[in-house]
């Protein structure tokens, strides 16, 4: 994956394994990005399954975080022992 897509990682897509994000400023723009990853990973004799693929999405859970127009952001379910923390009675409860 890293071989096939280098020239695009950092630009239009990041990968994780056998993950890839792709973004875009718009939703030309992403069409655009989404058929040139997809011809990429074909030219690399490369498929994706498409049960697995989600597109045009606003909003996604990627690697713990969450990715929106917001911005990215831990997920809740990842932090929230750290949110419940208990708060600490004496100095041995620190």
């Amino acid at each position: 994956m890293v071989s096939a897509l280098r020239e695009l990682i950092g630009k239009i897509c990041h990968i994780y394994l056998d993950d890839i994000i792709i973004w875009s400023a718009t939703v030309e723009q992403h069409e655009r990005h989404v058929h040139l990853v997809l011809a990429t990973l074909r030219k690399a004799k490369l498929h994706c399954n498409v049960k697995k693929c989600q597109f045009l999405k606003l909003d996604i859970e990627f690697l713990g975080h969450q990715i929106s127009v917001r911005g990215i952001e831990p997920q809740t379910s990842k932090i929230d022992k750290i949110l419940n923390w208990p708060v600490p009675k004496s100095a041995t409860d620190v």
